[in-house]
């Protein structure tokens, strides 16, 4: 079955244009996987006041390699579902109607998306660099730092986000609007209300430090930093000599920073 959803609308400019979007995918490897589904939500904000003013568009997509079912099993789209639809080449003026009235692009977990994306529409995505990524998996890390789980249908459940919303759970577009309610619900809190409705601010606070509690790696994975900083003082120095660890552990870089007090 080939389900493509194009509501295209003339808006009026507003103050700012954000653009939510999900993918799913043919695997987890975003240098690789490929789009079997992408659903894109062009809305209008007046400061952080959503107007109602939107632009929708989904479709599901045919990859130029067969859907594993281990993917089939996480986003419920078969290869029989994706056999009469149209290769993703195939939409990207229709997904230009949209990203090139965006100021900022949004999604949880935004980098995954935008590796994907960024190769399978460079023309489209190379434009949105940092300063435009709102990633609301960050930015829940930000705002609720003691909860468990920051995975979008945890926060689904915990937040009630899907109450205004109707269609297939898990699928690209009913995640998209979560990713908005999200986002709606997170302007709310009082990390967020100091920003004085600036979409710049907000940006600055997700690129922001997070602090790391527990190493995900290496022979102190699952041990508290803390701890291991205060009794194996040899290995954090030899961490901190390490090039790759600000570049791929930006957060545990800064945070081991904070904890011995050392300089960059």
């Amino acid at each position: 079955m080939n389900k493509t959803l194009d509501l295209f609308s003339s808006i009026p400019k507003g103050d700012v244009r954000i653009l939510f979007l999900d993918t799913e995918t043919t695997g987890s490897d975003p240098s690789t996987a490929e789009v079997c589904e992408v659903a894109f939500l062009l809305a209008e904000y007046d400061g952080f006041s959503f107007t109602g003013k939107k632009q929708v568009f989904e479709t599901l997509v045919k990859p130029s390699v067969p859907i594993p079912p281990e993917a089939s099993a996480v986003n419920q789209i078969s290869n029989k579902m994706v056999a009469d639809s149209r290769k993703a080449g195939d939409f990207t003026e229709q997904i230009r109607k949209l990203t090139e009235q965006a100021d900022f692009i949004s999604a949880h977990n935004l980098p995954y998306d935008y590796m994907i994306l960024k190769r399978q529409y460079p023309s489209l995505f190379n434009r949105f660099d940092k300063t435009m990524h709102i990633d609301t998996l960050r930015l829940s890390r930000h705002i609720w730092q003691e909860i468990p789980s920051h995975a979008l249908q945890a926060l689904r459940y915990r937040f009630e986000l899907d109450t205004d919303i109707t269609g297939e759970a898990h699928r690209a577009l009913f995640d998209t609007e979560l990713v908005q309610s999200l986002l709606h619900i997170s302007l709310k809190q009082p990390t967020c209300k100091g920003l004085d409705s600036n979409w710049n601010s907000l940006v600055d606070l997700i690129v922001a430090p997070l602090e790391v509690k527990i190493f995900t790696f290496g022979k102190y994975r699952g041990n508290l930093v803390e701890d291991t900083v205060a009794n194996d003082p040899d290995y954090i120095r030899w961490l901190l000599k390490q090039k790759w660890l600000s570049e791929e552990q930006p957060d545990l870089y800064h945070t081991i920073l904070s904890k011995t007090g050392a300089k960059k």
